[in-house]
């Protein structure tokens, strides 16, 4: 029994090498932090982009919020919890995006903008974090941060959009790295996010798949939000992913009203999206805007 058990072991072991072994074979790492979107005019494979606003992101001072690991659209399914959302959000962060012809045509079909930061490639398809709205944004940029030790980049958007007050909102939409002994490269990646909260006057959202799988990453997390001002979007009843007891997905904000906040239970992801419900502060007026024009 026990020399079954060895060469089971053994086996498995190889097994997991050639998997290895085919996902690095298989994957481009770009050399340039790389941007993909279908929005009209925009430069492809450039780190950043700006553009005139067109609309507003908010429904006449409601905004609905979602973030979800896809997982690179692995599980069956997806497409279906993926079209649910979408219908029911105006800003759908996903991490872990690859951009299938599947994932491509889903876009195109529901007539949404994509911005795409792309990490790398994977079998010729870029994946990595990804925005999804009815209106454009009116810029962005891309960041990457490389894992320590297997050199694989998670990606990061900082964008900005139109909202019907005439304020603008910052939207950072992060996967943070994973693969660390320390802090120090974890918090590298989140001072991108800081810099660009300090220099942002208006409403926040900051959100995705945080990896916040101790406590001091957590508190790593919560530290940057206490010095942003940046507020927890908690679900009431908090089904969150969650790895050796703490929750991997966050939604915080600023400047703007919680209504509710909750989070989806699903078999169509390794993650379990979270939805933040918001409306823009009352002390801000709100215009009617034709987003046909």
């Amino acid at each position: 029994m026990a020399k079954i058990i060895r060469k089971l072991i053994f086996l498995a072991l190889i097994a997991a090498l050639a998997v290895v072994a085919y996902v690095y074979d298989a994957s481009v790492i770009p050399t340039e932090d790389a941007l993909v979107t279908n929005q009209i005019g925009a430069s492809q494979d450039v780190q950043c982009i700006s553009q005139p606003a067109k609309g507003a992101l908010d429904r006449y001072g409601k905004l609905d919020v979602t973030t979800w690991n896809l997982y690179k659209q692995k599980s069956e399914g997806w497409d279906e919890t993926l079209k649910q959302l979408a219908e029911r959000s105006d800003l759908l962060l996903l991490q872990e995006a690859q951009l299938t012809p599947e994932l491509n045509s889903f876009v195109e079909s529901q007539e949404l903008s994509m911005l795409l930061a792309k990490a790398f490639s994977f079998e010729n398809e870029p994946v990595g974090v990804m925005n999804l709205t009815r209106e454009p944004a009116t810029s962005s940029c891309v960041f990457r941060k490389p894992e320590p030790y297997i050199n694989f980049p998670k990606s990061m958007l900082i964008s900005y959009y139109a909202l019907s007050d005439k304020s603008q909102l910052l939207v950072a939409n992060i996967h943070s790295i994973n693969f660390t002994f320390g802090l120090e490269e974890y918090k590298a990646q989140l001072r991108i996010v800081e810099e660009a909260i300090k220099g942002h006057q208006g409403p926040v959202i900051f959100a995705g798949d945080m990896n916040t799988w101790s406590d001091e990453r957590f508190d790593t997390v919560r530290q940057l939000a206490k010095r942003a001002d940046l507020t927890e979007a908690i679900p009431s009843v908090d089904s969150r992913t969650r790895v050796l007891g703490h929750n991997l997905d966050h939604i915080f904000y600023r400047g703007l009203e919680l209504i509710k906040a909750e989070s989806i239970i699903t078999s169509t992801s390794d993650h379990n999206p979270v939805k933040a419900y918001f409306r823009l502060e009352k002390n801000r007026s709100v215009d009617i805007v034709d987003s046909e024009k």
